[in-house]
């Protein structure tokens, strides 16, 4: 069973999303209180290895905490650009106007007790995102052992070097703490050559990048 967390600063909505979501999900729920921080949200967010997050938009409304929904987004997407978050509002115009990706806002009347299919609709959303995050992963591990097959083996051609310098920049923003590949995916003696031309790529997009600005 995955674990979703479910952020809001409303219980009776936190209880709500509890009832509706608890034979489906391990759901973990946040507590809002006036020291609550961004910080510490996200802090709670890698401690309890969520596999995916469900976000209140409006959570300044009871004027414990000065943030919304859309700033704890924009951070843990900083962190991990792919993991899996939707976002749940009464305001969508609102949220519309202040979160980047749209496709992640849904509407929060479907908790009110009339659109049970809906909510059904949610779930399957909340589990194909989980679902396709992971085999993602999978799928890039697996290619990136082959590369690297072919790259020790001088067999690689220039667009699969290509491939495998993206497949190992995605690794590394989904393992941020990482310093390199973890090591079930790829030879030891593989990795300094690896690193160095990884490393090389990065300061050329870096170069690419300060010319663009």
């Amino acid at each position: 069973m995955y674990k979703i967390g479910y952020i809001d600063e409303d219980k009776g909505w936190c209880n709500t999303f509890y009832q509706y979501f608890k034979s489906d999900f391990d759901v973990i729920l946040f507590d809002i209180i006036s020291e609550t921080t961004i910080e510490s949200i996200i802090q709670d967010i890698q401690d309890n290895e969520l596999d995916a997050v469900i976000i209140d938009f409006r959570l300044d409304e009871s004027g414990l905490i000065n943030f919304n929904g859309d700033a704890i987004a924009e951070r843990l997407l900083k962190i991990n650009p792919h993991f899996p978050l939707m976002m749940l509002t009464a305001f969508e115009q609102d949220a519309i106007d202040h979160v980047e990706d749209v496709n992640i806002i849904n509407a929060k009347d479907i908790l009110d007790g009339c659109f049970p299919e809906k909510v059904e609709i949610l779930k399957v959303k909340i589990r194909s995102n989980i679902d396709n995050y992971y085999s993602k992963i999978r799928k890039s591990e697996d290619r990136i052992e082959e590369l690297v097959k072919k790259k020790n083996e001088k067999t690689i051609k220039l667009k699969e070097e290509e491939e495998l310098t993206k497949l190992y920049i995605y690794m590394d923003e989904i393992y941020p703490e990482e310093k390199e590949i973890p090591a079930n995916l790829i030879q030891p003696e593989a990795i300094t050559k690896l690193n160095e031309f990884v490393s090389q790529t990065k300061e050329i997009l870096e170069q690419l990048k300060k010319k663009e600005d």
